[in-house]
């Protein structure tokens, strides 16, 4: 009986610290970085009644016959899987996703935790703010980060060009005026009289029957008063009584013989004798051309075309006419001149009858008014006529002839008037500017300035403000590009400054690219995006820290640089369980933990630093009510046990 309570007591005890354990975990289900207990229990042995007996040949084996002595603790164990990392915003809180130990340390002795709730003392240390503590580095020393700290100037010694150049040529363009239409060379239906006169067989009386542009035959019937002498008239009477009486047809002596010409010009403009038996005039005259039609020619004028010959003129140019020629060129200056009709042959002051002729006046009239903005007019094989500005750029030209309100001549000009054909438009260009940094840290504008060529190539042209300083090296030519678009040629570029307000010449190392790559400039068929990324930087104080995965404390600065500062360092032990608590979430190393050993996060099994964040406690609440109602169970029936023997040895009292 005296074992049944000792064993009853012993559960009575376990239990007890078993609800301790459950306790402390419940407790600490909000500790940042907790590592929840575990209990372990085992048995005491008691009293052996008979030992084991192995079998005989006349009989077999007995097992053990013993009574336990109760129950006892054999280990209460850390829990150290992963807690969930709860995000808190600042900066110096710093959480563990993996293993390991963040290391602090009193001065004598290190300790590790899960729990980074760090920051900066007054000597600039970085601590544990719950210890104080100062917290070590990779190399086990502490991290001290000096918040005053400056980063000296630095000059710019490189600038990357980075981006595309427009691969789609718009510029530079000459502006180019050209005539809506091409002129043409219309001309009349021309019937020639059968023989070469001067004398043609043909009586008063006879009936002339003609049809002049598909019109109706109006017959003329010649008169004694038309012909002198009957059965030989002579060509100038015929051209006089035709002329007379028959209209849309013009009858010309042409060396003695006659010929009919209509008014009309082109395709449209016919001529036709009937076959008519009484057209007897017809028969004398047109024997061979009747019923045959008479027809004018259209044709694409060429450079010997006569200016009466045009489809737009509707009354021939004699000897003196003129034409005048005014505009602006593309500058905006005015161009006046004239181009006057005639035979320079006969008068000098004649320049031609041809649109040659004309051509080239207006050549000699375009450059004589401004040789180096002027323009040059050309006869396309078309038949247009067109005007080229001497010079490339955005321009305001124009050109119109018109006949002077003198000349006899009349063409209709405005059918064939001058329209802008291409646009004048400046080079393709992309301007980039860069800062860069003298030697005092003192930024300036650096422009780049890329200017297409006409034979494709690029410019390069640096420059600085005139109150900054002065570029000493030429522009940079013959930037060539391939035909997909990659850098074929990349001249060694190198800029030489002075600055105004610093002493010596500073250099500095344009970086276009590498040819057949697109690790700088490229010139596909893309809007221009290129941009300029130089070194260099002003002197700049520590702003503000951040802390990186692999535990690498980053320093940002004003002038925009970033530096390592320090790295905080995570501790591996053989055996984490064998860890000692030393409190307030930190452990101590034990025989049995193994010998902190210091690594980079992230290097090994390390875990990865999670700035801003803290590890939140392990514990699983349900789990942990389980125990507790387990325990608490355990702890009643044990208690039953001491009032069961209790009740039992009273009987036995009872008995006496």
């Amino acid at each position: 009986m005296q074992k049944a309570l000792l064993s009853a007591l012993s559960g009575l005890r376990i239990n007890q610290q078993y609800l301790d354990v459950i306790g402390n975990n419940l407790a600490n289900t909000s500790t940042p970085g907790y590592k929840g207990a575990r209990v372990t229990f085992s048995e005491l042995l008691g009293q052996t009644l008979r030992p084991a007996s192995g079998p005989t040949s006349n009989s077999g084996g007995r097992n053990p016959s013993q009574i336990g002595g109760g129950a006892e603790i054999s280990s209460i164990d850390r829990n150290f899987a992963q807690g969930s990392l709860l995000n808190t915003g600042r900066q110096l809180d710093l959480g563990i996703q993996g293993e390991g130990f963040f290391v602090v340390s009193d001065g004598n002795e290190d300790y590790f935790t899960r729990v980074g709730t760090f920051g900066m003392d007054a000597n600039e240390y970085l601590i544990d703010l719950r210890s104080g503590y100062r917290v070590k580095n990779t190399l086990g020393q502490g991290i001290q980060i000096e918040l005053n700290t400056v980063i000296p100037a630095q000059e710019s010694e490189n600038v990357d060009l980075q981006g595309n150049l427009p691969g789609i040529v718009n510029g530079p363009l000459a502006e180019e005026l050209l005539t809506d239409a091409g002129f043409e060379d219309h001309r009349a239906a021309v019937l020639a009289a059968d023989g070469a006169g001067p004398t043609y067989s043909v009586n008063p009386g006879d009936v002339l029957y003609i049809e002049v542009d598909g019109n109706a035959a109006i017959p003329y019937t010649f008169t004694a008063a038309d012909i002198a002498n009957p059965g030989a008239a002579t060509t100038a009477e015929l051209v006089t009584a035709i002329n007379a009486n028959i209209t849309g047809v013009t009858a010309i002596d042409n060396g003695g013989q006659l010929e009919l010409v209509s008014n009309s010009t082109g395709l449209s403009s016919t001529l036709y004798v009937t076959m008519d038996p009484a057209n007897t005039a017809g028969a004398a005259l047109f024997a061979a051309n009747q019923g045959t039609t008479i027809q004018g020619t259209e044709a694409i004028v060429t450079a010997t075309t006569n200016l009466n010959d045009l489809s737009g003129n509707n009354t021939d140019y004699v000897a003196g006419d003129r034409i005048t020629i005014t505009g602006t060129l593309a500058n905006g200056v005015a161009v006046s001149g004239e181009f006057m009709y005639g035979d320079p042959a006969v008068n000098p002051a004649y320049h031609g009858q041809d649109m040659q002729s004309l051509v080239a006046r207006m050549n000699q009239v375009l450059q004589s008014t401004d040789p180096v903005n002027g323009a040059t007019a050309t006869l396309e094989t078309d038949g247009t006529v067109k005007i080229t500005a001497n010079a490339t750029g955005d321009a305001n030209f124009s050109l119109m002839l018109q006949d002077a309100t003198s000349a006899t001549g009349q063409t209709n000009w405005s059918s064939n008037f001058f329209a802008v054909n291409v646009q004048g438009t400046d080079p393709d260009t992309a301007n980039i500017v860069s800062s860069v940094y003298d030697s005092q840290g003192q930024p300036h504008s650096l422009t780049l300035d890329f200017e297409r060529q006409g034979d494709g190539t690029w410019t390069l042209t640096p420059s600085v403000e005139a109150t900054e300083g002065t570029v000493l090296t030429s522009p940079i030519t013959g930037i060539t590009f391939d035909s997909n678009g990659m850098l074929q040629v990349a001249p060694l570029s190198q800029i030489d400054v002075q600055w105004t307000s610093v002493p010596g010449t500073q250099s500095v190392s344009l970086n276009l690219g590498s040819a057949g790559m697109t690790d700088g400039l490229t010139q596909f068929g893309v809007p221009e995006s290129v941009i300029a990324l130089s070194d260099g930087y002003t002197a700049g104080s520590l702003a503000s820290i951040a802390v990186r995965g692999d535990g690498m404390i980053e320093g940002f600065y004003t002038n925009g640089q970033i530096q390592e500062l320090d790295q905080v360092g995570i501790a591996l032990f053989m055996n984490p369980a064998g860890l000692q608590a030393a409190g307030g979430t930190l452990f101590q190393s034990s025989s049995n933990s193994g010998q902190a050993m210091l690594f980079s996060p992230q290097a090994g099994s390390s875990g990865t630093i999670v700035a801003g964040t803290l590890e939140g406690s392990n514990v699983d609440i349900a789990e942990e009510f389980v125990r507790l109602i387990e325990a608490q169970r355990s702890f009643q029936a044990n208690a039953r046990m001491v009032t069961t023997t209790d009740e039992v040895l009273a009987e036995l009292v009872n008995l006496v």
